[in-house]
């Protein structure tokens, strides 16, 4: 089993993304009943090697790894496509159809690193019913790796670093970023601080 330890990250933080309507006070643990069912799979896999159902974070400088964590989605208009009768059709959502999503970034979590370029590995392996090699876990986890290397990795870019963690205390967060002022005002009438309004450009190659 991988152990557990504690990082604390001076200049780097870990970021989380969920619906705005989810932030309250106290803890949140992962809810592998309300995971994608394809994903399932990788997820207990990941499990069964940290001990642990993963809650998934990004490390990083925002503005590095903002497309890692999922609140472009805020103002993301095309979801997706299909081909009708060899002509390509967009799929946009449509007013009152945006989620409303929140960022938390904090400066210290509980949990494992994790190289995000190689965790598809995993996801693909366990939605084929095929073996993780050690080798390939290695790719993923890095094991001989120090905390330290991991934080350089991050902040010079040359590998998208991700976190997984049992469980993550909201109220720890030292930066919360909402979509417009009422989530600001609503999150903060729920007594968390330094909460800010942040709209991030979003890529699409749909």
């Amino acid at each position: 089993m991988i152990p557990v330890q504690k990082h604390a990250l001076p200049r780097l933080l870990y970021h989380y993304c969920m619906p705005a309507s989810g932030v309250v006070c106290g803890n949140i643990v992962p809810d592998r009943t309300r995971s994608f069912p394809d994903f399932l799979p990788a997820y207990e896999w990941a499990e069964e090697r940290l001990g642990f159902f993963p809650l998934f974070l990004a490390v990083g400088r925002l503005d590095d790894i903002a497309w890692m964590t999922g609140y472009q989605d805020n103002w993301r208009v095309v979801t997706g496509g299909e081909t009708v009768e060899g002509v390509y059709r967009k799929t946009c959502r449509k007013k009152n159809e945006f989620p409303n999503l929140a960022l938390l970034s904090f400066e210290s979590v509980e949990g494992v690193f994790m190289d995000y370029d190689y965790w598809h590995i995993a996801l693909n392996a366990c939605m084929n019913g095929s073996r993780i090699s050690r080798q390939e876990e290695s790719w993923i986890f890095k094991h001989s790796w120090t905390k330290s290397r991991w934080l350089r990795a991050a902040l010079a870019g040359t590998h998208p670093v991700q976190f997984v963690t049992p469980a993550l205390p909201l109220t720890d967060a030292r930066e919360i970023r909402v979509r417009n002022m009422a989530t600001r005002r609503l999150i903060e009438g729920r007594g968390f601080g330094d909460v800010r309004v942040a709209r991030i450009p979003v890529e699409s190659s749909l």
